[in-house]
């Protein structure tokens, strides 16, 4: 599948049909956990309570069901929805604070729930070179090499206890065309995409995940 076939919003849709959905307290909560991790830091069921004045019971309740979540050996969050604090090859920088992504497309979506501009650096897996780019409300800027695309990957089968292997490892950055026609030609249900789209992609994720937040402007 080339990346003019793509129907975008068919495909962010068949992610966010995968569970949970989230209710407007639970939206809220997710936003503030993305909003602490933002800042470089574990992030303990007490702060994240105070930061959305809900009470620990309801947060813990959360943070124990949610998948694409990990904790650290205190039980403090260090990843959630593709934002982690652990070393991995999508580097995003965010006021002057250097985070990671579990994928390539993560880095799209969550500069807009950081409220935040980010700087991307990311490695080709097909050359080894170094993509940069920059993701801010407005799109994406600053792409080096210009001819730099991305892979996706069909959520059908999609296992959010195991995020990475089942999604998240099929979608990167590449320095260009060919490098991604030639790693997703061996990965079945893989294909290549433009930047853009997934930038587009990233949006429609965002506003189906919370669209009682974003889509009313009540952030």
């Amino acid at each position: 599948m080339t990346s003019n076939t793509l129907d975008i919003p068919a495909l962010a849709a068949e992610f966010t049909a995968v569970p949970p959905a989230w209710n407007l307290r639970q939206q809220r909560v997710a936003l503030a956990l993305f909003g602490l991790l933002g800042q470089g830091e574990p992030v303990t069921i007490e702060a994240l309570a105070a930061h959305v004045a809900l009470p620990p019971a309801e947060v813990a309740e959360f943070v124990r069901k949610s998948a694409m979540l990990h904790r650290d050996e205190h039980g403090r969050v260090v990843a959630f929805g593709g934002l982690t604090l652990q070393p991995t090859s999508h580097a995003l920088e965010v006021d002057g604070r250097t985070l990671h992504t579990w994928c390539a497309l993560d880095t799209l979506f969550l500069p807009e729930l950081l409220g935040a501009t980010a700087r991307v650096r990311s490695t080709c897996p097909a050359t080894g070179e170094t993509v940069a780019l920059t993701v801010d409300a407005s799109g994406v800027h600053d792409l080096t090499p210009a001819s730099a695309v991305m892979s996706l990957h069909s959520a059908g089968g999609t296992d959010l206890d195991d995020v990475i292997g089942t999604f998240c490892c099929f979608v990167h950055f590449f320095a260009n065309e060919d490098a991604a026609h030639g790693w997703t030609a061996a990965r079945p249900g893989t294909f290549v995409a433009s930047i853009a789209e997934g930038y587009e992609y990233g949006r429609h994720y965002n506003h189906a995940r919370f669209a009682a937040i974003l889509d009313d402007g009540s952030r």
